[in-house]
C-alpha cells in the first residue's frame, strides 16, 4: 500500500524537461490523491501532465534583467534571498506534512537552498521515510555551473545520503560510484518506455538525411554539438548533399549564436512529447550527444540522457556522440550499439558523416542489442515497480 509521499525538487513532476518526464512517468500508476509536488513556484507541469497536486515555493533568482557580467556582485544579496526562501520552504512544507498526513518525503537534489530545506523538514520530522534520488550528479552540477562545492555543501549532502532510507542514482555508473564513495545501498531509477515496438525502417540506401536532437543544448552537451554540427556543415560544402541537424530543445543563450549561424542547423525550441515523437519516426539519425570536456565530465560519466530508452524504442538508428567513460556509451557498448564515436575531432566526424552517408556507419544496424538494452534496463513497468516500492 502506497502512503502519501511529498517530492521536494527544482522541477514538478511532468515539467517539460528531463527531471519531469522522468519523474512523471516513474510515478505513473501512483495514486494521484496520495502525491504533492513541491518546486519553485514560477515554474509549472506540461499542461497534460498536471494531474499532481503543486505546492508553490519561493523562487529567488537574479533578476532577469541584471546584465550577466554584474551577476557576482548581486551574489551575497541571492544568497540572502535564498536563506529567506529556505526558512519560507520549510514553513510551507511543514504545513503540508501536517495537513495531508505525509508519511514519505522524496528529495531531488540540485540547489542547495532547496536541499537544505528538505533536510531541516526531515529533523523537524524524523519519522518520515526519505528517499533520495540523484538524477544529475551533484558535485558534476556545481562543476558545470562553476558553483562553489565547498565542504558545506559537501557535508550537506552526505547528511541527506546517511539520513535517507532509500537512494536512487539515475544509472548503473552512478549507482556504483556512490556506493564507493557514500556507503550505503543504491538502486538505479531512470526514465523508460512501456512495452515498445522497433519500427526498425532504416533504409542504407535512402537520400533523406534527418538527423534529430531532442534535449537542451548547454554545458551538457554544447562541445559535442557545435562539434557534429560544423562537421555537417563541412559535408554539405563538400558534397552539396542535404543533411540538416534538428533540435528540439532550450539552446542556451550563450550558445544559440553558434548553432544559429550555421545553415544546416534547425532550432525549435522546446516542443511537446506528442511533437517530439513524431519528429523520432520522420528522422534518418537520432542525435545522443554528451560534453567531451573537463567542466562537464561528472556529468557526462554518471548522467543518462531522459530521451535515451525513447531513441531505441524508436527503431531509428541512434547516434552514441559521448567520452568512452559515459554511462550513456558503456550501455552502447553492452547491448553493442551503433553507431557510436567517442570524439569531437573533426577529421573522424567528417570520416563518420561519410560513412553514414554512404549508408556504412560504424557496425551493423541490428535490433538486438537494442530489444535486450529495452528490457534489461529500460522497461517502463519494472522501473517503476522498483521505484514506487520505495514509498509505501
Amino acid at each position: 500500500m502506497t502512503a502519501p509521499t511529498l517530492v521536494i525538487a527544482d522541477y514538478p513532476i511532468g515539467y517539460a524537461s528531463g527531471f519531469g518526464e522522468t519523474l512523471y512517468n516513474l510515478f505513473s500508476g501512483f495514486p494521484k490523491e496520495k502525491l504533492w509536488t513541491a518546486h519553485p513556484g514560477h515554474i509549472s507541469p506540461a499542461e497534460d501532465k498536471n494531474g499532481v497536486a503543486s505546492i508553490n515555493l519561493p523562487s529567488p533568482a537574479r533578476p532577469f534583467w541584471l546584465p550577466g557580467q554584474i551577476s557576482l556582485a548581486y551574489y551575497p544579496f541571492l544568497k540572502a534571498h535564498q536563506s529567506l526562501a529556505a526558512k519560507q520552504t520549510v514553513r510551507l512544507l511543514a504545513e503540508a506534512v501536517r495537513k495531508n498526513s505525509i508519511e514519505n518525503i522524496l528529495v531531488v537534489p540540485v540547489s542547495p537552498w532547496i536541499l537544505s530545506a528538505a533536510l531541516t523538514l526531515h529533523k523537524q520530522y524524523p519519522e518520515l521515510k526519505l528517499i533520495l534520488y540523484v538524477m544529475d550528479d551533484w558535485q558534476g552540477h556545481h562543476e558545470c555551473h562553476q558553483l562553489p562545492y565547498s565542504r558545506a555543501r559537501r557535508r550537506l549532502l552526505l547528511e541527506v545520503v546517511n539520513r535517507a532510507q532509500a537512494r536512487f542514482a539515475v544509472s548503473r555508473e552512478m549507482a556504483v560510484h556512490y556506493e564507493e564513495t557514500y556507503g550505503n545501498d543504491w538502486q538505479v531509477a531512470h526514465n523508460g518506455v512501456r512495452k515498445p515496438s522497433l519500427a526498425n525502417d532504416f533504409d542504407a540506401g535512402t537520400r533523406v538525411r534527418k538527423v534529430f536532437l531532442a534535449g537542451d543544448v548547454n554545458v551538457f552537451r554544447f562541445d559535442a554539438v557545435i562539434a557534429f554540427a560544423a562537421a555537417i556543415e563541412r559535408h554539405n560544402a563538400r558534397h552539396g548533399t542535404r543533411i540538416e541537424l534538428t533540435v528540439m530543445g532550450e539552446v542556451a543563450e550563450q550558445h544559440r549564436p553558434a548553432l544559429s549561424s550555421l545553415s544546416a542547423v534547425r532550432l525549435f525550441g522546446r516542443r511537446s512529447h506528442v511533437e517530439c515523437l513524431e519528429a523520432m519516426k520522420a528522422a534518418d539519425l537520432l542525435y545522443l550527444p554528451l560534453a567531451f570536456g573537463k567542466r562537464s565530465s561528472r556529468i557526462s560519466r554518471y548522467s543518462l540522457p531522459t530521451k535515451l530508452p525513447e531513441y531505441l524504442a524508436s527503431g531509428k538508428q541512434v547516434f552514441f556522440h559521448a567520452p568512452k567513460e559515459s554511462a550513456a556509451f558503456r550501455i552502447a557498448e553492452r547491448y553493442d550499439l551503433t553507431p557510436r564515436l567517442a570524439t569531437i575531432n573533426p577529421d573522424d566526424l567528417d570520416a563518420f558523416l561519410e560513412a553514414w552517408a554512404d549508408g556504412n556507419p560504424n557496425g551493423a544496424h541490428t535490433t538486438d542489442g537494442t530489444r535486450r538494452a529495452l528490457v534489461e534496463e529500460f522497461d517502463l513497468d519494472q522501473l517503476a515497480a522498483r521505484f514506487q516500492a520505495a514509498f509505501v
